[in-house]
């Protein structure tokens, strides 16, 4: 196990697509693309965005740019090119906010579920992960 844990990465960049849910409670979150309040259940994000799986695995993953301007709702979706839905680097430890404001203190640093962040860790280069839940929503990751 030391071996392993010792060549696994301590940061991988991945690209994702996102749904967003709201559970009902709270404010409704807003999709910042489309700058409209999102009202779908987690349940239906998840049949979506397998809906969303299906279509890049019939692709073998070709279309992953494409599907991600198409349907994500997160900021990243604006990029262009390759970097289109690209979360950037991610650190294997979770490092806290003081931390990362002493290394880089003009660094803008998106905040990255846990459920996401072990995900990344386990994809090898190229792949594409299942369907990954957390609070903000259902993700799938391209490593």
């Amino acid at each position: 196990k030391r071996r392993k844990m010792a060549a696994a990465p301590n940061k991988v960049r991945v690209r994702h697509v996102l749904l967003q849910h709201w559970r009902g409670a709270g404010a409704k979150p807003v999709d910042p693309i489309r700058r409209k309040p999102i009202d779908r259940s987690p349940e239906l994000a998840e049949m979506q965005m397998l809906a969303v799986l299906n279509g890049l695995l019939a692709e073998g993953c070709a279309g992953f740019s494409t599907a991600c301007k198409a349907v994500s709702e997160c900021q990243s979706a604006l990029k262009g090119g390759e970097l289109i839905g690209d979360l950037g680097w991610i650190d294997r430890m979770n490092v806290s906010s003081q931390d990362k404001k002493a290394q880089h203190p003009a660094a803008i640093r998106s905040i990255v579920p846990a459920s996401v962040r072990k995900a990344a860790f386990e994809l090898d280069v190229g792949e594409l992960s299942d369907l990954v839940s957390s609070d903000v929503g259902v993700h799938l990751l391209l490593r």
